[in-house]
């Protein structure tokens, strides 16, 4: 799916089941998960065949519907640890990850959970010796706290400008 596609088909599952959706896509397949009370894994399914059908055989396509915590962590980390198994995919998949974290730090569950995975996977991967690109990811993890950071100081002058403002 194209990113534009993407950011539509993320839209339309947001305003379908709420807020707690978080897509990844990348060259090699789409991940899609969400936070929600109720079990959306055949709409997930279903929008995803409407919107990708003019696209592709969908006899290609695989769905894994993961329920419990850990059956998700599972299987995101065996998807990492797989990605490992290829340094540029890997490299590409986790920027990616970095990005989507920055983006959606208003994820009150999606995101948070899906980081904490990551973190244990990088772990995993660090313990073994085997994460591909180490110091570009590590750039890219820097370069993400550095603008949380900046974010930090930008929002502390706004505040200090509007309390100024307010204090005439």
């Amino acid at each position: 799916m194209s990113s534009s596609t993407v950011a539509t088909f993320q839209s339309f599952l947001k305003d379908s089941i709420g807020d707690e959706v978080l897509i990844i896509n990348t060259n090699v397949g789409m991940e899609i998960y969400y936070y929600s009370v109720n079990d959306y894994g055949n709409f997930i399914k279903e929008s995803a065949l409407l919107y990708t059908l003019k696209h592709i055989d969908n006899t290609k396509l695989k769905f894994r519907n993961s329920v419990t915590s850990e059956e998700v962590k599972r299987n995101f980390t065996e998807a990492i640890i797989t990605f490992a198994k290829y340094p540029q995919m890997f490299l590409a998949y986790t920027k990616k990850f970095i990005r989507l974290r920055d983006i959606n730090t208003g994820s009150e569950y999606v995101m948070p959970i899906l980081d904490d995975f990551f973190e244990d996977a990088m772990r995993l991967l660090a313990e073994t010796g085997k994460v591909p690109h180490y110091e570009k990811i590590q750039k890219a993890k820097n370069k993400s706290q550095e603008l949380d950071g900046n974010q930090k100081v930008i929002y502390d002058l706004i505040s200090e400008i509007l309390l100024k403002k307010h204090r005439n």
